[in-house]
């Protein structure tokens, strides 16, 4: 399959009789592609962006695993006297190059993937290898498969497979409190009945945010992109610079699925897991109603979750010292800004 994977825009050509181009429009493409291709793909060509069309022309241009190398983990464009067989002149090189650069930002695919293995290398039977892959795809775990593709939409990149591995794993063990666990999973498989889902399901004219009164209730946005509810995280997102004292990126897939970005400290992650889920856990308390949570409510909340920890900490036979740890950055931000806990 060649592309112009760059500037939002993808042309088809020569794809065995075109078949993806009959099956899929443009904008259907740019929506799912980063589920199919994660990072910039193997197969895609810098070269075939910059080439000129002919009808019916056969595509040889050189791909990216042709043409890169990886140093590390840094990965450049080979010197142009490598790649002299496939460059026409310095002017050529340079114009690949600008959109290695580009490319070089999205990281790159290393191996294979299921659309390359599946649909680009074989030549023969590919309409049945598509049929029998979408219905894989559709038949495989279909519940979990829908709520992470909903999940990607709505944040607006792929959540990749480890991400969601990671957080099965290891992210739900940070308590052994089922009712946190519970709400983890609620948010995962975006179990919360919002106004749009209700108004399809009773006919009902209505299907406006219960916050803002203006925008439609979607998941997403109850959870995140109604503007009182992002001001709500804003306002824990500042109290949770406060207590590790160092900022770190602020993501809907941190705070709304326990998905904890790698600049928050390995050791801050459980306290970070607490303070998100009492923050989810408040918000779900006022789910139906204009009102949100405000700071002492979360503060409070998340005091309780000390208790809860400690208890965690026995049933799973840990250290004291490891749960003091744990919470201690906590209590200093308490008694420091608050003088509402005293060591």
């Amino acid at each position: 399959m060649e592309g112009k994977w760059h500037q939002g825009i993808l042309c088809l050509y020569n794809l065995h009789a075109c078949a993806l181009k009959r099956c899929m429009s443009i904008a259907v493409w740019m929506k799912y592609k980063d589920l199919l291709e994660g990072k910039t793909p193997r197969w895609l060509s810098p070269v075939e962006a910059k080439a000129r069309k002919r009808p019916n022309m056969e595509a040889h241009w050189p791909k990216y695993w042709e043409i890169i190398e990886r140093t590390g983990d840094n990965w450049k464009l080979q010197s142009q006297d490598k790649l002299k067989s496939k460059v026409r002149d310095w002017l050529h090189y340079a114009q690949i190059q600008e959109v290695f650069k580009m490319d070089k930002k999205v990281g790159f695919q290393v191996e294979k993937s299921k659309l390359e293995t599946e649909l680009l290398e074989p030549k023969t039977k590919v309409l049945s290898r598509m049929y029998n892959l979408l219905l894989k795809w559709n038949t495989q775990d279909e519940i979990v498969k829908s709520a992470m593709i909903k999940w990607a939409q709505d944040v607006g990149h792929n959540i990749m497979s480890e991400d969601w591995e990671r957080l099965w794993n290891t992210g739900m063990k940070f308590t052994a409190c089922n009712a946190l666990k519970e709400n983890i999973m609620k948010m995962v498989y975006r179990w919360y009945m919002t106004p749009v889902k209700l108004a399809k399901i009773y006919h009902l004219s209505d299907n406006k945010c219960w916050k803002c009164q203006e925008a439609e209730g979607t998941f997403f946005h109850l959870w995140w992109t109604c503007p009182k509810v992002k001001a709500f995280w804003e306002m824990i997102y500042n109290e949770l610079k406060k207590v590790f004292r160092y900022t770190f990126p602020k993501k809907p897939e941190a705070c709304l699925l326990g998905m904890v970005d790698r600049k928050v400290s390995k050791k801050d992650r459980t306290l970070f897991m607490y303070a998100t889920t009492a923050a989810r856990i408040l918000i779900a308390k006022h789910w139906k109603t204009q009102d949100l949570p405000t700071l002492e409510e979360w503060q409070t909340q998340l005091m309780d979750y000390m208790e809860l920890a400690e208890m965690t900490g026995r049933i799973r036979d840990l250290d004291e010292e490891i749960i003091e740890e744990d919470w201690k950055k906590f209590k200093d931000y308490l008694q420091k800004h608050y003088k509402l806990y005293e060591c």
